[in-house]
């Protein structure tokens, strides 16, 4: 039988391996392991885990052979595990140092962010009209397709007030977003819990919004 598998490490490569990404906080390597296996026979189910031991909200799992990979690309990519919509793909990065913090860079459109993103949000708001004690926070380097409504589900059990994702004229994202809380004990948990958080194979940066 297999012991619990959470790790912070990666697999080896090999072509039967599939990466799991968007996870929930509360999926275990059991969780991943019966969703996964009705692709086909899984050796192995690794829930990543930052060095605080909370989820990267990423898993690889191996299966036993190459068809069943392939077969849980195609069946169980945007499926359904305990409340969220996941994505699987192939392991294309296996054995790099793929699940660890990257080096923050300052997004270079971050300057011009919070006055570009009000238009184009105009119905994000969860609490309009409401500006006094609101606490900033920055979430940077998340994908370039990411909808506010990802951003607020992902941050959601922190008590979030507004999102505002910094979108260019052509509908991409600016790849970063604004998130209004309540209170500053909630954006610190935010901050400490969410910075570094893999979203769809980025590492996400989550810190207090220096230009609020």
């Amino acid at each position: 039988a297999l012991e619990g598998k959470m790790s912070e490490g990666g697999a080896k490569a090999e072509n039967n391996t599939v990466y799991v990404g968007n996870l929930a906080w509360e999926v275990r390597w059991q969780d991943l392991k019966d969703h996964m296996a009705t692709a086909g026979e899984v050796e192995h189910a690794n829930v990543l885990l930052r060095p605080d031991g909370k989820s990267k909200g990423g898993g690889l799992v191996r299966y036993k052979t190459a068809e069943g990979a392939e077969e849980a690309i195609k069946t169980l990519n945007n499926t359904e595990l305990m409340g969220r919509q996941i994505f699987v793909r192939e392991d294309r990065e296996a054995g790099k140092a793929k699940f660890t913090k990257k080096p923050k860079a300052k997004p270079t459109s971050e300057a011009k962010g919070n006055s570009t993103t009000t238009t184009a949000t105009t119905t994000t708001s969860s609490a309009p009209g409401r500006k006094m004690g609101e606490i900033s926070v920055y979430v940077g380097n998340i994908p370039w397709h990411t909808q506010w409504q990802t951003i607020k589900d992902l941050f959601s059990k922190y008590g979030v007030l507004h999102v505002d994702t910094g979108v260019l004229r052509n509908g991409k994202s600016r790849g970063f977003a604004i998130i209004k809380f309540a209170k500053k004990e909630e954006a610190e948990a935010a901050i400490k819990e969410m910075n570094g958080y893999d979203l769809e194979g980025r590492a996400i940066q989550v810190r207090y919004d220096n230009k609020a």
